[in-house]
Parts: C-alpha cells; sequence; structure tokens
C-alpha cells in the first residue's frame, strides 16, 4: 500500500495539534504540600492547624485549596487571565475564596495586618462580602 506523503504529513500535524492542545487546556497539579493554615473573622482568629495544601494552575487561573483536618477544604482561586489587564503586582486580575469575591492581603509573624514585603508574611485572602480571612503559611 502506497501512502501519499501529504496525507502522512497532513496527519502527523493534525494528531500533533490535538494532543498538544489537549495537554495545554487541562490543569496541572502539583504535588501536596504541608502548612499551617489560619482562619479569621475581621481581625479575630478562628482556627489555625495543620493542613494540606493542594495547588496547580489550568487556564487563566492558579487554585489553592486547604484541606482542613476537619475534612472541609477551602478552595481559593487567583485569576490571571484578565481581558481589561487590570493586574497586581502577583500577576493576578482576580481573586475568589469558595466561588466568593475575595482580596489579597499579608499578615505579618505576629498574625497583625501587614503592608510591607517580607519573606516570613503569609498570604492571606479576604472574603468582600463577610471580611472573613483564610491564610497559609508552608512548612519547608
Amino acid at each position: 500500500m502506497k501512502r501519499c506523503p501529504k496525507i502522512v504529513i497532513l496527519a502527523s500535524l493534525t494528531t500533533f495539534a490535538a494532543v498538544t492542545f489537549g495537554l495545554s487546556a487541562t490543569a496541572r497539579p502539583r504535588p501536596d504540600r504541608v502548612g499551617v493554615c489560619y482562619s479569621f473573622q475581621g481581625n479575630t482568629r478562628k482556627q489555625v492547624e495543620p493542613c494540606v495544601l493542594s495547588t496547580g494552575y489550568a487556564v487563566g487561573a492558579h487554585y489553592i485549596t486547604l484541606r482542613w483536618l476537619d475534612g472541609t477544604h477551602t478552595r481559593i482561586v487567583q485569576n490571571n487571565y484578565c481581558p481589561e489587564g487590570n493586574y497586581d503586582k502577583q500577576g493576578f486580575c482576580s481573586y475568589t475564596v469558595d466561588d466568593q469575591e475575595a482580596e489579597i492581603y499579608q499578615r505579618d509573624v505576629f498574625l497583625a495586618v501587614t503592608t510591607t514585603d517580607d519573606a516570613e508574611n503569609m498570604t492571606c485572602f479576604r472574603v468582600a462580602s463577610t471580611r472573613d480571612s483564610f491564610c497559609y503559611r508552608l512548612n519547608e
């Protein structure tokens, strides 16, 4: 059976494009990591405990899932697809916590809200409608 080189090349390119597109459109989980998770109601600390952090990224967003000891989880999404181009200094344009609009901020080693950038600070996400916050610190 004789094959036409043009058909073989076209079939190969089509297969390559389909595989490439399929791989780029899927989520990329990273290995789970152990850390300490905090929840705050306003400025009052409600909960602090060891937790598992599941992170990854997909097209247009990064995600972090905080898995608490009681089996519940908190899902944080950091959107980096911004049609308006309104990126913050972290490269994201919006944040959600369990599908509710949120904002990012930092707390220092004493758990006080801070605007000073420091490697020891925790990243926190405050839900706009409830003022509840969720923070984490990785055990590294």
